[in-house]
């Protein structure tokens, strides 16, 4: 019988690749820098919220390396909450942040959070699966 730890190594490293690419390609650090609102205490807490996202990514990674369950749950908060950002951005708009919806580098953190959300899904259905006693092949 398979135990929990028996999760292949390939999703493992798949699930750290894509959450470790959705928090830095969530990070806008260079607009902060570079296009510096005139006011700059409105967009002081929104460098906090995606700091917050990628600490997030960062101890996501760290927990789905170690085979624990809550770190693929926690990545798909992070990605949750990318998505959520991603739309405030571009309908009511966020402070410093231009309003441009085809915009390449978001388009490619909305598929890699799709991947992520699809590999999350399969190994947490697995590790259920598994904890039931159930093996790969018992749905046929």
């Amino acid at each position: 019988m398979a135990t929990q730890d028996s999760i292949s190594t390939t999703a493992k490293a798949l699930g750290v690749v894509l959450i470790v690419v959705v928090g830095l390609l969530n990070f806008h650090l260079p607009h902060f820098l570079l296009e510096r609102a005139t006011s700059a205490g409105d967009a002081v807490y929104l460098e906090f919220v995606f700091l917050a996202n990628l600490l997030g990514a960062v101890i996501a990674t760290v927990a789905i390396w170690r085979n624990l369950r809550w770190g693929w749950l926690l990545g798909v908060m992070v990605v949750g909450l990318s998505f959520v950002l991603y739309l405030a951005q571009e309908t009511v708009g966020l402070p410093g942040l231009p309003k441009n919806w085809w915009e390449p580098s978001r388009i490619v953190s909305l598929i890699v959070e799709a991947l992520f959300i699809v590999v999350a899904w399969n190994t947490i259905v697995y590790k259920i699966m598994l904890r039931h006693g159930q093996g790969p092949g018992s749905f046929r």
